[in-house]
């Protein structure tokens, strides 16, 4: 499977380098307003500012601490969109949610978890994101974009580690789980490949070699003979 290299540090800039970008919900939003938190471990830290409509604001001293503050301001916000997500990323849909179940189409064109899985443990037996992460720069991500992946691994672990999951969507689930930088990296590969190879997923899954019956009708016609 072949993407263009600056396409997963585009989608990882993009997507840490600004706020933590999925938006606090309704109820929350109203007691967010002006709240500021101050987080730090593991020499990480950062300051999370919400302003109106829970819009987090994040200040760091250096790229690792802007995505510690961005994964947990994330994982505060949205722990089991992010959860889910990452269970697309490493094929394991079916496993937790049925192979035959539907998926949301947040992470690729599939319509079942079957297929999904397929296509994402695809892409990790041929570790494809692992060779995208190997290229340097600017081929691959640069220091600052593998730091800022870094950081929001570990913003996302450490608040699953302090805190109590009270949505419904996931609460007390088996699912939700500690991620990796590899499992940030695929889940922007997926995102970054959405509009490519990401949308044609069944088909790319559902794909049957050829028979000879097939390969005959695809021709430019009947077989030849040999005239006298």
């Amino acid at each position: 499977m072949r993407t263009r290299p600056r396409r997963l540090v585009v989608a990882a800039v993009a997507l840490l380098a600004t706020t933590a970008g999925l938006p606090a919900t309704a109820a929350e939003r109203q007691d967010s307003h002006d709240r500021h938190e101050q987080l730090s471990h593991g020499g990480l830290s950062a300051v999370v500012r919400y302003t109106e409509y829970g819009i987090p604001h994040i200040v760091a001293k250096d790229y690792k601490s802007l995505g510690f503050g961005t994964g947990w301001a994330q994982a505060a916000d949205q722990v089991c969109t992010l959860a889910d997500g990452f269970v697309t990323v490493r094929g394991e849909r079916s496993r937790f949610f049925g192979p035959d179940a539907a998926t949301d189409f947040s992470l690729s064109s599939a319509t079942g978890n079957l297929s999904s899985d397929l296509y994402f443990r695809g892409v990790r037996q041929t570790r494809t994101v692992e060779k995208l992460l190997a290229q340097p720069a600017p081929r691959g991500p640069s220091r600052q974009v593998r730091d800022l992946m870094r950081g929001f691994a570990s913003g996302y672990n450490t608040w699953l580690k302090q805190n109590r999951i009270t949505d419904p969507a996931c609460e007390g689930a088996a699912w939700v789980r500690p991620v990796t930088q590899l499992d940030v990296a695929a889940r922007f590969y997926a995102i970054a490949v959405l509009g490519g190879q990401g949308g044609s997923v069944d088909e790319i899954t559902g794909a049957q070699p050829p028979t000879a019956g097939s390969a005959r009708a695809e021709g430019s016609g009947p077989p030849r003979t040999r005239g006298r």
